[in-house]
């Protein structure tokens, strides 16, 4: 994950909450923030991902990255989170959503519960959090957004209902504060 001797932007000094950090594209994405000498908060309900992932990044980059285990359905705990974030670092300048889950299947095999999860986690997540930290960006008059959905937030695919619905909904997601959705 290290990319030794690359520097294409600096942003020491500044602070990235990435939901959905520990692993695959929000990881990908820490590692480059941190790379360029950004402090990365990881958030992650599983304790065990978002210890090896900070590990990691702090062991390849000399910024201060910290875990925060954090269930991103959870408005009481993604409050909590961001003040925490806010009153360690005094700032936040970058909101990376990439928590999501994918429960795949025939829509007549799903449940409404799996329906319900997906929802959570893809759109009530990115929302909270999009919400969370705004009075803090706008109280800064600065910070970035980025909402990460799918093409299949786009175009619908068999077996994937629950998903490309909750990525069409994050695609639409706009809070009118300097967000940015990008499609994988």
């Amino acid at each position: 994950m290290n990319l030794p001797g690359i520097k294409l932007f600096d942003l020491t000094g500044r602070v990235a909450i990435i939901t959905g950090g520990s692993k695959g594209l929000g990881l990908a994405m820490a590692a480059g923030l941190a790379s360029a000498g950004c402090k990365i908060v990881i958030v992650n309900r599983n304790r065990e991902e978002g210890e090896a992932a900070i590990e990691e990044l702090n062991e390849n980059y000399a910024g201060q990255s910290i875990f925060i285990a954090n269930d991103v359905t959870n408005e009481e705990q993604i409050n909590k989170m961001v003040k925490e974030v806010f009153d360690r670092f005094g700032r936040i300048d970058i909101l990376i959503n990439s928590a999501g889950i994918n429960i795949r299947g025939p829509i007549e095999e799903l449940t409404y519960e799996d329906f319900k999860k997906v929802m959570a986690v893809n759109v009530d997540g990115t929302w909270l959090a999009s919400k969370a930290v705004v009075p803090y960006m706008k109280n800064n008059k600065s910070g970035k957004i980025i909402n990460i959905s799918s093409t299949l937030g786009l175009v619908g695919l068999a077996n994937r209902t629950p998903y490309t619905s909750s990525k069409g909904a994050v695609v639409q997601n706009d809070t009118g504060f300097r967000t940015r959705t990008g499609s994988i």
